[in-house]
C-alpha cells in the first residue's frame, strides 16, 4: 500500500478551489483545502503536506506574507511552495 502525496491547496475563491481540488484528487494525491492566510497557516502546521499549492490574493494573511512565516518556521521550511495568482 503506498501512501498519496499531500497537498495543501491555498484559494478563496471556491471555483477555483474546487477545480484544483478535482484536479489533484484525480491525479491520485491527497488535496486539502485552507480558504485563508490563517488557517493555510494552521494546516501546514498540522499537515505538513508535501507541496503547498498558495494563492497571493487571499484574506486575513495575504500568500505572501503567509509564505515567509512558513520559510521561518522550522517545520514547515522545507515544504515547497507554488504560488498561484491571477
Amino acid at each position: 500500500m503506498s501512501l498519496k502525496r499531500k497537498i495543501l491547496i491555498v484559494e478563496d475563491e471556491k471555483d477555483i478551489a474546487d477545480l484544483i481540488h478535482f484536479n489533484i484528487f484525480k491525479a491520485g494525491f491527497e488535496a486539502t483545502l485552507a480558504m485563508n492566510g490563517n488557517e493555510a497557516i494552521e494546516k501546514a502546521k498540522a499537515l505538513l503536506p508535501d507541496l503547498i499549492l498558495l494563492d497571493l490574493m487571499i484574506p486575513e494573511i495575504p500568500g505572501l506574507e503567509v509564505c515567509r512565516i512558513l520559510k521561518e518556521n522550522p517545520t514547515t521550511r522545507q515544504i515547497p511552495i507554488i504560488i498561484l495568482t491571477a
